[in-house]
């Protein structure tokens, strides 16, 4: 954490070269939502706040503290003056490969206040992803950078200040208007690493602390660079779930690099293998570099079925990529099963791309039929709370995107509580409103469904059992304004401490069976909480190859369709794989609230799961026990049908799936009450 005083300033440490680490507007080091999650089994240390404080032990006051501070920090005319711009270096372009290295020149020019002796121009990288840190240690390393003014009298002393931070303090005499500071970027032999993920305006973020107080603030307009992706490691195609007979559906087919980047400029010929005739499907595919190396391909089955198929690319280099597609189930009976991902966030907060980008993805690459873009309300470079015409363009550009009947843009924002933990607010209406959780007026969740009734909004709780902050569960939302929780993402899975793959630094109690155990009536959906700008196939990046998707059951790609399916808790979660699962217990389907009558005349319980990839096991868990565990045999498809005669009023019984993969589903519980 950077040290702040009471006015919001960064503390000048013993000499005037050294400052705190921090960055952000006043120095606020922003942590957590998108590092990098250690393994699961690695706890890691979480700020606490005592059980006498009368926070819940989960909270991270401190950091609170800071964001406030940055706030009330104020800013002196001369903060964030100046303008920058990105010049040809040794012959290098500006674009770069994803995960490659070079080199840039990136020069500021102060603005017309100028910065005083004792103020700092700061040079950053994106902190969240793979740039490689700017530093003037050791020429032999990656990030090295020289830093130079053609000012005569202007003494700069360049400091790494953190990880991706680079500030440049101002002695000898002030730098005044029109001077410039050059930041060579990456001019060592090993040249500086780029973001790992492909993104149109990757910003060299550049702040002033114009008056030396240590109060610092961006410059109006940082210089950008696009990052391109690399060449195709991977062949991805995305089926439905579920088609009826003669209903026309779509695969969406894209080679991707090794990082799930998609915009490939490469050709290919895709042969499918053990696809059907029946499912009209042409034998070969030609895929353009001209189109981005994808296509959206129209299908029509003509005969009923459970179908699993590969495919493999073969590139104009003579490689071959593989693909497995499925289940895809044709069928004239039986609920529709469509996918979405409602959590995810661009480079207006602390994730790669920019919306455009991640709206394209989610609906031409992964093929989803919901998608909401979740950006922190303050979190990131620069808060979308502060930006109110920002926020508006953002839910200009769902309504934007938004084709009912055949894909659906939601808006939407993470509520960033880091005393009671995040919640995703979804809208389903364009007149969705940010209310920002470090805002006194809603700086609670009480305060935020409070503001939030009567409106077609929905919270959605996430990474609830620990990660970057664990879920206070002693509030309790109404259901019509909570009705689901998100159970698994990138951080991992909070359903139970039995769970595979659980989330990082667990916190004993705050996991969703816990929760249930005390009475919660809520349905299980998963989301990617993707960073990548990979929205739908978040999992193909992550760390352990898993993160989430949220399965509706429901008819119609609406807004309507939607919100109705998550408030009557219709939905399951996966951990991105596209696992069908049917579930229901005494003769009522997932999400269920059945009474004592019901109970009274069947405690029979049925599952029918089709896996994208053999099934290892399927668990019923009732209460706080597996009460049922059937081997799955290695099999794609497996039925499970008994009773359960010790279910009593307030009980609930719910499904887990594993597959032999590590890919999960669970649905949503059935409740007894």
């Amino acid at each position: 954490m950077v040290a702040l005083d009471s006015r919001g300033r960064v503390r000048r440490m013993k000499r005037a070269a050294t400052w705190c680490s921090g960055f952000g507007l006043a120095g606020v080091l922003v942590v957590g939502c998108s590092e990098k999650a250690p393994p699961p089994e690695s706890p890691q240390a979480q700020e606490q706040a005592p059980s006498q404080s009368g926070l819940p032990r989960t909270a991270r006051p401190k950091l609170r503290a800071d964001l406030l501070a940055d706030i009330a920090a104020v800013r002196h005319a001369s903060d964030g003056g100046g303008r920058a711009w990105i010049e040809p270096l040794g012959g290098h372009s500006p674009e770069v490969v994803a995960g490659s290295s070079a080199s840039w020149r990136i020069v500021f020019e102060a603005g017309e206040l100028g910065v005083a002796t004792g103020g700092a121009v700061f040079f950053q990288v994106s902190p969240f992803w793979g740039w490689s840190t700017p530093q003037v240690q050791r020429e032999s390393d990656l990030g090295f950078t020289r830093v130079s003014t053609p000012a005569q009298g202007v003494e700069l002393t360049p400091r790494t200040l953190d990880q991706q931070l680079l500030g440049v303090h101002i002695d000898g005499r002030a730098l005044a208007a029109g001077e410039r500071i050059v930041f060579d970027y990456g001019v060592g032999p090993l040249r500086a690493k780029a973001d790992d993920f492909a993104e149109e305006r990757s910003r060299f973020w550049i702040a002033v602390d114009g008056d030396g107080d240590g109060v610092r603030k961006l410059i109006a307009e940082s210089p950008w660079v696009a990052v391109l992706p690399g060449p195709a490691e991977l062949l991805s195609i995305v089926a439905p779930t579920v088609l009826r007979p003669a209903e026309v559906g779509r695969l969406h087919v894209a080679l991707l690099d090794a990082k799930g980047n998609a915009g490939s400029r490469e050709s290919a010929s895709i042969r499918f293998h053990a696809a059907p005739p029946s499912l009209g499907l042409a034998e070969t595919l030609q895929l353009d570099a001209a189109a981005g190396g994808s296509a959206i391909v129209d299908f029509s089955p003509t005969e009923e079925g459970t179908f699993h198929f590969t495919a493999t690319a073969t590139l104009a280099d003579g490689r071959e990529l593989q693909c497995a597609i499925g289940p895809l189930l044709v069928s004239s009976a039986g609920r529709r099963v469509l996918w979405a991902d409602l959590h995810g966030h661009s480079g207006e907060s602390d994730g790669s791309g920019t919306p455009e980008q991640y709206w394209r993805y989610g609906r031409d690459v992964a093929g989803l039929d919901f998608l909401a873009l979740t950006d922190h309300d303050h979190w990131g470079m620069e808060f979308l709370d502060r930006r109110p015409d920002t926020w508006r363009s953002l839910v200009e550009l769902a309504r934007s995107f938004d084709a009912p009947g055949r894909f659906v843009a939601l808006p939407g924002f993470e509520f960033t509580d880091w005393i009671h933990g995040h919640r995703c607010v979804i809208g389903f209406d364009d007149s969705a409103e940010l209310l920002s959780s470090v805002d006194e007026r809603s700086d609670s969740p009480q305060k935020l469904w409070d503001a939030l009734r009567g409106k077609r909004v929905l919270t959605i709780p996430h990474h609830m059992a620990g990660g970057p902050i664990a879920l206070d569960w002693n509030f309790a939302a109404e259901p019509e304004l909570e009705p689901v929780i998100e159970i698994a993402s990138v951080h991992g899975s909070s359903e139970a401490a039995d769970s595979p793959g659980r989330i990082y630094s667990p916190v004993p109690g705050h996991f969703a069976r816990d929760a249930l155990e005390r009475k919660l009536i809520a349905g299980f959906i998963a989301s990617g909480d993707s960073h990548d700008g990979h929205p739908g196939l978040a999992h193909l990046a992550a760390p352990q190859k898993r993160a989430g998707l949220a399965a509706i059951v429901c008819e119609e790609r609406t807004r309507e369709a939607l919100y109705d399916a998550l408030r009557s808790r219709r939905v399951y979660g996966t951990t991105g794989a596209r696992i069908l699962l049917r579930f229901s217990f005494a003769g009522r389907p997932m999400g269920s609230i059945i009474s004592a009558e019901e109970l009274g005349l069947s405690r029979d319980i049925y599952v029918n799961a089709i896996g994208s990839a053999p099934i290892a096991r399927i668990e019923v868990i009732h209460g706080a026990e597996v009460a049922i565990a059937i081997d799955g045999e290695g099999r794609l498809e497996a039925i499970v049908a008994g009773e359960l005669k010790t279910v009593a009023v307030g009980d609930f019984v719910y499904v887990r799936v594993v597959q032999t993969d590590g890919h999960m589903a669970w649905s949503s519980p059935v409740f007894v009450r």
